[in-house]
């Protein structure tokens, strides 16, 4: 059974221990690990480094998933000595929830490393998709996407959020409303993914809704 070093937000990584738990050996000390997930999505100095003391601590053979919401792996590439270690990962609150998981190879990421990854992940009998290298990866991207523009039509009281979540519900036959999965996510990571597609693509698109900035800022959920 592979042992796993987590590193990062505490929520997430309790979610791992209870998803893979008697599929994976958890262990506290990183230098005997055999895979590395990295959980923080945000601030970016703080998983810089958390990412620079791993590759401190631990041989170049072994892989890092690191959650790649907020920062693509290319770009947290940038500070490591060994940067063909790290494959993004989608990880957010509740991800155990979703029938797949996404993660995302840079273009220098080492073919034995994924190689390595993605053996862990089918033994541990998780469906994983392979994705693009880019903030949001394809899921968390598009749904923040929809509830920017679920939370623009709240602010200006067009409807109710029970009445938005319940449209979209029925509309798309979605299992949630925008304003539903923007808590089970959590505004303040939906908030960093648009601040990011933002900051990397320049579009207005993008540009996170002031609400959105402002209960992240509070803590506050819709519901």
């Amino acid at each position: 059974m592979t042992k796993v070093y987590l590193s990062g937000s505490e929520s997430i990584n309790n979610e791992i221990k209870e998803f893979l738990s008697g599929k994976a050996e958890f262990t506290e000390n990183i230098e005997s690990a055999g895979i590395i997930i990295n959980t923080t999505n945000f601030p970016e100095y703080e998983k810089s480094e958390e990412l620079q003391y791993i590759e401190s601590a631990t041989p170049n053979n072994v892989p890092i998933l690191t959650s790649s919401l907020c920062v693509s792996v290319s770009e947290q590439c940038r500070l490591q000595a060994h940067p063909a270690r790290l494959i993004g990962i989608g990880l957010y609150d509740t991800f155990s929830k979703a029938k797949r998981i996404e993660i995302a190879p840079s273009k220098i990421t080492d073919t034995a490393i994924l190689k390595n990854a993605e053996s862990f992940l089918s033994e541990a009998g998780i469906n994983y998709s392979i994705v693009p290298d880019r903030v949001g990866l394809i899921f968390p991207r598009i749904v923040s996407m929809i509830i920017n523009e679920a939370a623009q039509v709240y602010s200006e009281q067009v409807a109710s959020k029970e009445d938005i979540d319940t449209a979209m519900k029925l509309g798309t036959n979605y299992p949630f409303g925008p304003l539903e999965w923007a808590d089970r996510l959590g505004v303040e990571l939906v908030y960093n993914i648009l601040a990011a597609l933002q900051r990397d693509f320049g579009e207005d698109r993008y540009r996170p809704h002031p609400l959105l900035k402002e209960m992240a800022n509070l803590n506050k959920k819709f519901y």
